[in-house]
């Protein structure tokens, strides 16, 4: 009966996400997705920092340059 037991209690715990492949391809999905999104935060901030440096250097430039 012990046995029983312990065998229920190991086979529930072994039911988890990372247990089956189709758990782990989500776990692996998500967290690529989430690397998208942090590459997509990175890219934004890049993109921000440039416009700022490029109005920078446009109000320091004479008219006829960088245009």
């Amino acid at each position: 009966m012990k046995k029983l037991a312990i065998i229920i209690l190991l086979s529930l715990a072994a039911c988890g996400r990372a247990s089956s492949p189709e758990g782990r391809s989500k776990i692996r999905d998500e967290n690529i997705q989430q690397q998208i999104d942090d590459l997509r935060d990175q890219n934004n901030a890049l993109r921000d920092s440039i416009r700022t440096i490029n109005k920078q250097l446009k109000g320091l430039a004479p008219e006829n340059t960088f245009q």
